[in-house]
């Protein structure tokens, strides 16, 4: 008797060793030690605040918000402040709306651009399969919108790669800066409110006629032969973003608001000025490129501000605890608290390695990482602006990263370059 009760042991072992992790506690020194790196990332000056969440399929088990909401040190972060979380819109906002319109049959992902909008039919654009969007294979080259809007009052180059204090004195990445003067196309761009044009900060006002030159400057540029590699480009989730609506019958901020309720985040959206108080919300940048000053409720993405602050690659804005239920819905492979969100099967699809034999690691949507990746097995997205969720469903955990850490300006890359994010993550991993 004692050797068949050996014997079950043995196989009880050898079953948890090889099942998902799923139903295991995180141990506190994990967390103690996700502390610790979020302590030193502040006092590092990585980010003035953030705010961090840690969990499994059962929910949170670690929140901690750190530090202020700015340089000025005056106000602390609390877990009701919303953050810009910049390319986590992609998973969050257009992904999740277009699983759901998969579940619903009312998209098919090897269908093309054309075969859904009329403004890219006829057009190498117009040929782009669904699929290729979602993965960043098709071919579309990066553009920054701002300089389709914005110009040097001077004359010259807009931005220099070279420091020149006088001529060019405004940072807005590492080695780069604005010139002295910048001026608005007074066409597109307006420093007063004009009738139907959006508001894209403080003072700026944006002509919708933009979206017409958009795309025309996506399908001049588009080069097909390029297709099929990876290039990671915003261009993919804008027409995602117009695939969305046309499905939906209805904008891609209102569609996903439903969504959103369902899960119960009601923290999360876009344009927050409209649903939550400035002072809730955390600050970015001080924004040079578009010289729109300091950025608190619009977007920090100059492509998602020229459009309503609406787009399919940026522009949400949320919370820890919120993305946290969005998280635990994806380990629940489309449940959520007893009901059913997204199918298990469109999960599984949208979070799959489809091109992992060509090398290429990404889901339909999701970022995912190669075997020399501590993030490796699990899937998400980072953000620009200094966030990331990142979920693993063998080992049944998921983190929550929100920071603001291109404030006052995006030179500081402390946070990237310190790969603290995936530190913290790491810390989890391999506690479980």
């Amino acid at each position: 008797m004692r050797s068949y009760f050996v014997r079950f042991l043995c196989l009880a072992a050898l079953l948890v060793g090889v099942l998902p992790a799923r139903g295991r506690d995180i141990p506190q020194s994990a967390l103690d030690r996700v502390d610790a790196l979020m302590r030193e990332g502040l006092a590092a000056g990585y980010y003035p605040g953030a705010s961090v969440a840690i969990g499994n399929s059962r929910g949170i088990v670690f929140r901690q918000c750190y530090g202020f909401t700015d340089e000025t040190k005056t106000v602390a972060v609390t877990p009701e402040m919303v953050y810009d979380i910049a390319s986590l819109t992609k998973v969050v906002s257009t992904t999740f709306a277009l699983m759901r319109l998969y579940d619903e049959e009312k998209v098919d992902l090897n269908k093309t651009v054309g075969d859904y909008l009329s403004c890219y039919a006829g057009t190498p654009v117009g040929t782009i399969t669904i699929s290729q969007l979602l993965t960043h294979t098709s071919g579309l080259p990066y553009f920054p919108a701002y300089s389709l809007l914005f110009s040097n009052a001077n004359g010259g180059s807009y931005i220099s790669n070279r420091l020149n204090a006088e001529l060019f004195p405004y940072p807005v990445d590492q080695n780069c800066w604005r010139c002295a003067e910048a001026a608005g196309n007074p066409r597109y761009v307006s420093a007063t409110a004009r009738p139907g044009y959006r508001r894209a900060g403080e003072n700026t006002y944006i002509n919708p006629d933009v979206d017409s030159l958009i795309i025309a400057r996506i399908i001049r540029s588009y080069k097909p032969e390029q297709r099929g590699r990876y290039v990671y480009t915003d261009s993919n989730f804008l027409i995602l973003r117009q695939v969305v609506e046309v499905l939906a019958r209805q904008n891609i901020d209102r569609y996903v608001a439903s969504l959103f309720a369902e899960l119960g985040m009601s923290n999360t959206g876009y344009n927050p000025l409209g649903w939550k108080p400035p002072q809730m919300i955390v600050p970015t940048e001080m924004d040079y490129l578009m010289d729109r000053g300091l950025l608190v409720g619009y977007v920090h993405d100059d492509l998602a501000a020229v459009r309503d602050c609406v787009e399919g690659n940026a522009g949400l804005f949320s919370n820890a605890d919120d993305l946290s239920r969005f998280c635990e819905m994806m380990l629940n492979e489309g449940r959520f608290r007893g009901r059913r969100i997204i199918s298990e099967r469109t999960v599984r699809l949208f979070t799959s390695s489809p091109l992992e034999p060509r090398g290429i690691y990404r889901g339909l949507g999701f970022d995912k990482r190669g075997s020399s990746s501590s993030l490796h097995g699990g899937y998400g997205h980072t953000g620009y602006t200094g966030t990331m969720i990142w979920m693993d469903p063998q080992k049944d955990i998921f983190m929550v990263f929100l920071s603001n850490r291109v404030h006052p300006t995006r030179t500081n890359t402390g946070l990237v370059d310190s790969a603290l994010r995936n530190k913290i993550w790491s810390a989890v991993k391999s506690s479980v």
